[in-house]
């Protein structure tokens, strides 16, 4: 007995070898993956009483891994476009997160959750910035069928002047919420949830909040995200206050810090001195190279860190920062980004943009066991991909397709965990029109409520050109 069989399908697995079985067939039980191989009869024949579903013409790929988000920033879509990273956080984003309640949070996340399903994403990690509303993000979760990890954002002080007041805890108090929310959600809903713990920002965490953070992270074996080094502005004005840089610093005063439990969100700003600790220390990075280019951040070294060892997995960031949830659009911009930067077509190739998105990925959440690839014996997290598409059409290296071609309209079907939860581009546990419309009247709220409607209607902004 089978639950889901796939058949006739281009199947790419991820597995360690990288098995590629242009007409394949893969059988799903329950929430794990059972059988697979060539497409002939006898298999076929082995498994009664299950769904069929034709995969001709599609690639059976393991479903995409972004490692870097913020739900909620769903509303604020466009709110802060064209601004530098200090004025984006300082004049759009921390005004309106503080406010943020618990329905505009659910429905913000239900739709994050439903965009990234439709470009074949199975697992998000949520790094949420407003310390009310958690559970409300991972109800969006758990209603979607999406696997997630809620990385519990904290602040508990405010060095430079950035933050508003309301989004800032006690240190105290900030541990006791983390450490009640792990013991609520983490391992939920058939060990698809997880939750971990969010230290923001280096200058919004005090060193005695990472050391309590750490010692939350062994007690549960959860891991920490953070952001770090995402501008020179926050590397700079750091070592000019401690001489360090940040990585630098933790590497010198808490030095238990810097290891796998880690996932260092951008690292954008790094000396060779900076990737040389993160590969000894064994800490893994989120690279979300469109939400550096939306800010103007700079081009995160990915190529260094991956020669010196370092685990890279790719994130979307949020969609105040992007302005999507489209991991087809991170995968191409990737490759393309890192090309130019190094004017070296080999810096990135599309095969190492997938392994960056799938089994990277699982590396990065301590999950490769589980997820990232398609093998007998693992969880059912796969996407179908129309191959058969003018976008895509005529075929000849798939895998690159995928990359270079590939868009999220091309993702057919997606299965999470053993179920279908989203077939022939339609969601089967979202209703798609109720949760576009809920978000807009949550945003419509949120931007009236903090008085920032005439953020929705500055002026055309125009370079000049030389006869103007």
């Amino acid at each position: 007995m089978a639950d889901i069989v796939l058949r006739h399908g281009y199947l790419i697995t991820m597995d360690p070898v990288r098995t590629i079985i242009p007409d394949a067939t893969v059988v799903i039980e329950g929430n794990r993956i059972v059988d697979l191989g060539d497409a002939d009869e006898t298999r076929m024949k082995q498994y009664s009483g299950s769904q069929i579903l034709d995969a001709k013409n599609m690639a059976i790929f393991p479903g995409l891994i972004c490692t870097h988000t913020h739900l909620y920033q769903v509303l604020l879509r466009s709110l802060g476009d064209d601004y530098g990273l200090e004025d984006w956080l300082n004049k759009m984003m921390f005004p309106l997160t503080k406010d943020l309640k618990p329905t505009e949070a659910y429905f913000a996340a239900q739709l994050g959750c439903a965009e990234l399903i439709k470009s074949g994403c199975t697992c998000v990690v949520d790094n949420h910035q407003n310390w009310r509303t958690h559970d409300d993000c991972l109800r969006a979760m758990l209603d979607t069928g999406i696997r997630g990890v809620e990385a519990r954002g904290i602040y508990d002080m405010d060095r430079w002047g950035f933050l508003h007041r309301d989004l800032i805890e006690d240190t105290e108090k900030a541990i006791e919420r983390n450490e009640d929310l792990i013991r609520r959600w983490h391992r939920k809903a058939n060990d698809r949830l997880h939750v971990w713990i969010g230290l923001q920002w280096a200058p919004a965490c005090s060193d005695e909040l990472v050391e309590r953070a750490c010692d939350l992270s062994r007690k549960y074996e959860v891991g920490i995200s953070m952001h770090l080094h995402e501008s020179k502005h926050e590397v700079d004005t750091w070592r000019k206050e401690t001489g360090y840089t940040p990585i630098q610093y933790y590497n010198t005063k808490v030095r238990r810090f810097l290891d796998s439990h880690l996932l260092a969100v951008h690292c954008v700003w790094l000396d060779d001195r900076d990737v040389r600790t993160l590969a000894a220390q064994g800490v893994k990075v989120s690279h979300n190279p469109v939400s550096n280019m939306y800010v103007a951040a700079g081009i995160a070294p990915v190529p260094d860190l991956m020669r010196a060892g370092v685990t890279v997995s790719l994130g979307a960031d949020g969609a105040a920062s992007n302005n999507n949830q489209d991991m087809f659009e991170v995968m191409k911009t990737t490759a393309l980004l890192h090309k130019v930067a190094a004017r070296d077509p080999l810096a990135i190739t599309a095969e190492r943009v997938l392994e960056m998105a799938t089994i990277y990925g699982a590396k990065a959440l301590g999950l490769e066991d589980q997820i990232g690839s398609i093998e007998q014996g693992k969880k059912a997290d796969v996407i179908l991909v129309d191959l058969k598409a003018a976008n895509v059409a005529p075929l000849n290296r798939v895998a690159s397709q995928l990359v270079y071609c590939g868009k999220s309209s091309n993702v057919h079907t997606v299965i999470v965990d053993g179920n279908i939860v989203m077939q022939n581009r339609m969601l089967r546990s979202v209703d798609e029109i109720e949760a576009i419309e809920n978000a807009q009247k949550a945003s419509d709220q949120l931007v009236e409520r903090n008085g920032f409607a005439d953020m929705r209607s500055r002026k055309w902004i125009s370079l000049p050109t030389k006869e103007e």
